[in-house]
């Protein structure tokens, strides 16, 4: 007791002298912003999801994460046991190492809306297959299928409407199977006028198997006669042909019985030596547009997308040689259209690595070629964009005053990552440096609508180079002229300056003032009043 009883003062005597301490000091209390952090909410959301499967499966896994503002959640140790009605016993059985649900990674919900569904090491045995599947693949030695990689990706483009699906399955020992397509839904008029079924506008379709082991596997259980890799042709062309002419009621065309004939031959080269089979469309830039009574009918499908059997993809036909590539380092040796083809190559990646650090060397001197300078500057452009926006926008501005497609969508993005003073600055740099004519000499006629479009190129950068100085000018002396719609553009030039601080507003009026000043020394030595004046 009397140990107690020193025991207990003690610890009152050490809290009465560290009490001034702990009042000024304690341990940290998480925040309210921490509690409802988007991590936690995020990860909350998948674990609800993960609860509302385990209705339809018995669902565990080792480790989850969720990172909304990357648009990603990860799930590791996946052991799923789903309900299946021809598995009674129960013992289908999936395993996955690592699954990835991602969306707009890059740049979310500027351009495109994007799902990626990624599953890496997965396992599943054969009793998760239906016995018509599974008791071929366990006669062929199979006792589970091991997939290196399940992935499917789809994105929707919001400036076109294209919407991509890709995917990739890769069986272990067995075979890889890849496929693309995009395609735009367009509206279409029924009946009566009123919204009918929709057509679509195919823009790419390509499917390819390789094999890796799987038809050694298939071929043990199949008869001797059916190995034979001409039976195999013949049996396949037959069937081909009773689908494609719905049972012989129609005749064949010549683009059918080609894709037959192609298809065969790959088949035949298929099953006699390890091999790949590729169907792919042949479609133009623009793509081709399929309508509702044509994808009811699969038949015709062959000739409207211009199916073609190959070996392999076509892009793999478009890989660039080694001489070729030697002439990055020699780009004199190549005429303007060949290092034009080289640069977009370089850009997009067809048939060589991306490389858009490269197309400087390449382009620069095309500039002062005014056969190529827009087309040149407008790859430039491209190739810059991400590591040195005020020269990209300086070619962008080439590209656009050449009238170049996309030109001016360019100068758009690109002046969303400047201030308003670097792209003026940029402008009157460009029309210095290029030795552009006065401006009161591009006019030659007496409809003062002319001094309206000129506004309109120059602030738009259609045709013309982008300059809001000049635009504001040319507005100015059309609304002097008497154009009734100058004033509202006028207006809209000047309201693209607004609501961007005192500096970009002091930097605009200077403009602006020497703009008006400029307008009227011009309206009074070229004696415009006399041009554009109408006595009736």
């Amino acid at each position: 007791m009397t140990h107690f009883t020193k025991l207990t003062s003690a610890t009152a005597i050490a809290c009465v002298v560290a009490t001034p301490i702990l009042a000024q000091e304690r341990d940290p209390q998480p925040t309210l912003g921490e509690f409802f952090s988007p991590d936690r909410i995020a990860t909350a959301i998948a674990n609800s999801a993960i609860t509302a499967l385990r209705t339809r499966m018995e669902l565990q896994y080792d480790h989850l994460s969720a990172d909304p503002m990357r648009g990603v959640v990860s799930v590791s140790g996946i052991v799923a046991r789903p309900l299946l009605p021809y598995d009674q016993a129960r013992q289908c059985e999936i395993t996955i190492e690592r699954a990835t649900l991602s969306s707009d990674l890059a740049t979310p919900f500027e351009a495109v809306a994007e799902l990626n569904l990624n599953l890496i090491g997965t396992q599943i045995n054969l009793a998760c297959l239906e016995r018509e599947i599974a008791l071929p693949l366990r006669t062929a030695g199979l006792r589970e299928l091991s997939l290196d990689q399940f992935k499917v990706s789809a994105n929707y483009a919001y400036t076109t409407g294209e919407t991509t699906l890709d995917g990739s399955i890769a069986v272990n020992g067995f075979g890889a199977l890849d496929y693309s397509g995009s395609g735009t839904i367009l509206p279409r008029l029924g009946e009566f006028g009123y919204p009918g079924d929709p057509a679509v506008r195919v823009s790419r379709a390509v499917v390819t198997l390789k094999d890796d082991g799987g038809w050694a596997a298939i071929s043990q259980v199949l008869p001797e006669n059916l190995r034979d890799p001409l039976t195999i042709r013949e049996l396949g062309t037959e069937a081909i042909s009773q689908y494609l002419s719905d049972g012989g009621l129609r005749p064949l065309g010549a683009v059918e019985r080609n894709f037959i004939r192609d298809l065969m031959d790959e088949v035949e080269d298929f099953v006699t030596e390890t091999g790949e089979i590729t169907i792919e469309a042949d479609l133009p830039p623009s793509g081709v547009v399929i309508e509702p009574d044509m994808y009811e009918t699969p038949q015709t499908l062959i000739a409207a997308l211009g199916l073609q059997a190959r070996s392999t993809p076509l892009v793999r036909t478009e890989i660039l040689s080694v001489a070729d590539l030697a002439e990055i380092q020699n780009p004199d040796n190549l005429s303007p259209t060949q290092r034009i083809a080289l640069a977009t190559a370089l850009l997009e990646g067809n048939g060589v690595p991306r490389g858009a650090a490269l197309v400087p060397d390449l382009l620069m001197s095309l500039l002062d070629d005014p056969e190529v300078a827009g087309e040149a500057a407008a790859l430039l452009a491209q190739a810059t964009q991400d590591r040195d926006v005020p020269a990209a926008y300086g070619y962008a501005l080439i590209a656009a005053a050449a009238d170049m497609p996309n030109a001016t969508a360019q100068l758009d993005r690109l002046e969303l990552q400047m201030t308003t003073q670097a792209v003026l600055a940029a402008q009157d740099s460009y029309l210095t440096q290029t030795g552009a004519p006065a401006p009161i000499s591009r006019i030659s006629s007496s409809d003062p609508r002319d001094l309206r479009r000129l506004a309109l190129a120059h602030f738009a950068g259609v045709g013309e180079t982008r300059s809001y100085a000049r635009a504001y000018y040319y507005a100015l002396l059309a609304e002097a002229a008497g154009d009734i719609a100058a004033t509202t553009l006028r207006e809209e030039i000047a309201a693209r300056f607004g609501a961007r601080g005192p500096d970009v507003a002091q930097v605009w009026n200077a403009i602006a003032a020497d703009m008006q000043q400029l307008a009227i020394t011009d309206w009074i030595n070229a004696d415009l009043p006399a041009v554009y004046l109408t006595t009736n």
